[in-house]
């Protein structure tokens, strides 16, 4: 089983202000490494609570996110007190200055709304195409395992496929970002993964879930899962992930495609199955579902791509 860290005692360094959860920076009490500790949400109603249990996603995310190369947070399980969550290390070197998304777009796009305003339900100016704009001269994650020719666009592609694969819609502004060095220490590179939280179904009750595998119902949830985060026409409606995949995958050398295609080949169910069998306390219901929302959307997405 992976194993769940108690953080309780973990000295505070300061709140999180991006996002709409509580989150909190603590520092190692061994190296001093800041790790970003996130609570599930616990939902209350008439019938009483329920855990949302992101931390399965989380975790479940990052280990994904390594099978495939893809660069990313580093994942533990954790508790603070009473509360079950997840912990992320730091992706950010120290001295450098990591900028999400909405930095980057609003520096470079006049009049760049960001995505969280009401006004920009269709997330205008947060296309695949200015992202790429946004990235150029930008490097790879420090110590990707990816091409020493690739770059930083290259690496997002490889983001969004991730996206299709495991089902998360919440590529939004926020949930991508750039890291700059000290002046004179190298150039700018894309930051690694991070937040996969609302990925694998995450928001889904149990109760749900069920339904949905009785009812062979998980390919046709798959089929629904919009890239309603990216910039769309709404009399067209929101493309899906597999089309926001296949479109970057189409921005980028063969090789590249390539590259990434073939990390999902690799993701087969026997490994997603070997994963889900390591998390603490996930029913059998939780990761049938979850081995089957892998494998539609790897078969969606090697099709499609």
């Amino acid at each position: 089983m992976f194993e769940t860290w108690d953080v309780s005692h973990w000295s505070l360094i300061r709140q999180e202000t991006i996002g709409a959860d509580e989150k909190y920076w603590l520092a190692h009490p061994t190296d001093g490494q800041p790790w970003l500790f996130k609570a599930n949400n616990i939902h209350e109603n008439a019938a009483g609570s329920w855990s949302q249990r992101e931390d399965f996603a989380e975790k479940l995310g990052g280990e994904l996110a390594t099978a495939m190369g893809i660069p990313c947070a580093r994942i533990e399980f954790a508790r603070r007190d009473d509360e079950l969550g997840c912990i992320s290390l730091n992706l950010c070197p120290e001295g450098w200055e990591l900028q999400t998304g909405v930095v980057v777009l609003d520096g470079l796009l006049e009049d760049y709304e960001p995505g969280y305003t009401a006004r920009n339900r269709v997330r205008r100016g947060h296309s695949l195409e200015n992202i790429r704009w946004a990235l150029e001269g930008y490097g790879p994650p420090p110590g990707a395992d990816v091409p020493s020719n690739f770059d930083a666009f290259d690496v997002f592609a490889g983001y969004v496929v991730f996206d299709a694969m495991v089902a998360n819609r919440d590529r939004h502004d926020e949930n991508w970002a750039v890291m700059r060095p000290p002046p004179g220490s190298g150039r700018p590179t894309l930051a690694g993964s991070f937040d996969h939280a609302r990925a694998l179904g995450s928001t889904l009750r149990e109760a749900k879930i069920t339904a949905l595998l009785q009812e062979e119902g998980v390919p046709k949830w798959c089929y629904r899962g919009t890239a309603w985060r990216f910039e769309h026409d709404p009399e067209h409606g929101c493309p899906t992930l597999v089309d926001i995949a296949s479109r970057a995958l189409r921005m980028v050398a063969p090789a590249v495609r390539d590259h990434w295609l073939g990390g999902v080949a690799d993701i087969t169910t026997t490994k997603v199955a070997s994963l889900t069998s390591r998390i603490p306390d996930m029913s059998v219901v939780v990761s049938t579902f979850i081995e089957q929302v892998v494998t539609t959307n790897r078969r969606r997405v090697l099709d499609g791509c």
